[in-house]
């Protein structure tokens, strides 16, 4: 998703700054971080020791048993 198209270039890096080191810190706390991979088309877990894993939500469980790992991704940058 192109967020410049709805808002002005500093809001944008901005944003993306905010949600970089947001992402950084719960990473440093020792908590796993989940996201959309836009480039990849996937869902995401981050581990704290930088190991990534594509993942599938469920829809209903419990918060702490809302997902499956589907298998780990490969180190190498896309």
């Amino acid at each position: 998703m192109e967020i410049s198209e709805f808002f002005p270039d500093a809001f944008s890096a901005a944003i993306v700054s905010a949600g970089s080191r947001a992402r950084l810190e719960t990473l440093k706390a020792g908590v796993p971080v989940f996201y959309w991979d836009w480039k990849q088309n996937l869902d995401v877990m981050e581990q704290p020791d930088g190991r990534k894993f594509e993942v599938c939500f469920i829809a209903g469980a419990p918060r702490e048993s809302n997902y499956r790992v589907i298998r780990e991704l490969d180190q190498t940058p896309t």
